[in-house]
């Protein structure tokens, strides 16, 4: 059944259009958001971003897995199919060369993304988080050789005993996260509404915020590489809250959060920390901050000339 041409063209269409300010001659305000999320800046002005991002994290001790959350979290909360395919194109090849990674590099990219993306869900909502982990699986296809080795097992298809688990690992991120404020901000939730605070630490932080493998019984140290481990949980929550605005005070709580994930990498050999404390410190978040700041710069604040033209059939 097809939907009548009006009827289509307005869901599509801008919610406003654009109009002279009625306070200020020399300002037209800016039409409102359509239906589709909009194209992606042109090319080389994001493999130019995710190239000064990278050499700036690598600079500074910062792995690939923590930079690379910042920015699939933000492109997340942007909803840039289109950016976040042009990311994953680039962390596919090695720094300055046009040659692919090794498959196992590729599929540690890959999955890091496609987590990051999932914990979205609480953080933006799910219909962006549906659209935009399609687009970057519609890459991964691309690639034959890693497509089929992604993991493919659900990891959160849980039995009653898993499912206790999982509330608890979430009940000790939340407490991890807000110290002791934690109880405090489970009333003010229960206030708001009864079920508020029980859906947000039982069914978020436990089977979606927590890194799955503690809850099927396994320890941090074990971690594939690609996990979202705890100060990556902290990262994904700061990009993309911050990135989508109007959220001040919660992005505030995750900044906090960032600086006390100290202790999840205090195992860690001096060299592999080094990074890490740099992140969890002040000067980290202020980074993170910028850094979201400059991927919202060129992926939400570009000029319609320095966009992708999108696809014929991509037009209204």
């Amino acid at each position: 059944m097809a939907l009548a041409p009006a009827l289509k063209a307005l869901l599509n269409a801008p919610k406003y259009a654009a109009r002279p300010s009625a306070y200020q001659k020399a300002v037209t305000i800016a039409s409102g958001s359509g239906g589709k999320p909009r194209s992606p800046p042109r090319a080389s002005l994001l493999d130019d971003l995710f190239s000064r991002i990278g050499t700036e994290a690598q600079g500074r001790g910062i792995g690939w897995g923590e930079w690379m959350t910042v920015l699939t979290a933000t492109m997340f909360a942007l909803n840039s199919p289109g950016s976040l395919q042009a990311m994953h194109r680039f962390v596919m090849r090695r720094e300055h060369e046009a040659d692919l990674r090794p498959v196992t590099e590729r599929v540690e990219r890959a999955c890091l993304m496609r987590e990051v993306g999932l914990k979205c869900l609480g953080l933006v909502g799910t219909p962006k988080t549906i659209n935009n982990l399609a687009a970057l699986r519609a890459m991964v296809d691309e690639d034959k050789e890693c497509a089929a080795a992604m993991p493919t097992a659900p990891r959160r298809d849980l039995s009653p005993a898993q499912w206790a688990d999982a509330k608890r690992v979430g009940a000790e991120l939340f407490d991890d996260i807000y110290r002791e404020k934690s109880e405090r901000l489970q009333q003010v939730l229960a206030h708001s509404h009864p079920d508020l605070g029980v859906y947000i630490v039982g069914y978020e932080y436990g089977p979606l915020f927590a890194p799955p493998p503690l809850y099927h019984g396994q320890d941090a140290e074990s971690f594939a590489p690609w996990e979202v481990n705890r100060i990556r949980v902290s990262l994904t929550t700061i990009a993309a809250l911050h990135a989508q605005g109007g959220v001040g005070p919660q992005v505030t709580s995750h900044i906090f959060g960032l600086l006390r994930a100290r202790p999840s990498f205090a195992h860690l050999p001096a060299d592999e920390r080094r990074g890490l404390e740099f992140l969890a410190s002040e000067d980290g978040a202020e980074w993170v901050l910028k850094t979201i700041n400059e991927v919202c710069r060129i992926v939400d604040g570009a000029e319609e000339q320095d966009r992708e033209e999108l696809p014929s059939k991509a037009r209204l």
